[in-house]
């Protein structure tokens, strides 16, 4: 399971470095939450391109022992995940819920990064006084 979650943060340090970023970037992983069987994990990284004036970027993935279940950039955001308040969470082996309570650095919601529709995936956006 851990060498299918690096070759995904390494996919997308290399489609990074293809969409312009233009030098050498690093990316880390910054969570991992497994789903309730631990078949699945939802994989948060950040990237940097080495910038002092340039934002870190980052990501959500799934990885999983079962293809159908796996996606790649579910939601992308500029700077660090806290900084858009995400927080992941599985409500099944096949639902998972990325929830987000400011919309300042989203960049992307991408369900279709889903590889079928077998996974479930709800986006929510919580108001700052839920519990933040």
């Amino acid at each position: 399971m851990l060498a299918k979650i690096f070759a995904t943060v390494a996919t997308g340090i290399v489609l990074s470095v293809i969409s312009g970023c233009g030098g050498a970037c690093s990316s880390e992983i910054v969570s991992t939450v497994p789903s309730p069987s631990g078949s699945q994990t939802a994989v948060v990284s950040i990237g940097d391109c080495g910038g002092a004036t340039t934002d870190f970027f980052g990501t959500v993935d799934v990885v999983s022992e079962d293809p159908r279940l796996a996606a790649k950039g579910l939601y992308g955001f500029a700077g660090r995940p806290e900084e858009t308040g995400l927080r992941i969470y599985w409500d099944s082996d096949t639902e998972l819920r990325i929830s987000i309570n400011s919309l300042a650095k989203a960049r992307r919601f991408h369900p279709d990064g889903r590889a079928s529709a077998d996974l479930k995936v709800e986006y929510e956006f919580r108001k700052l006084d839920d519990g933040d």
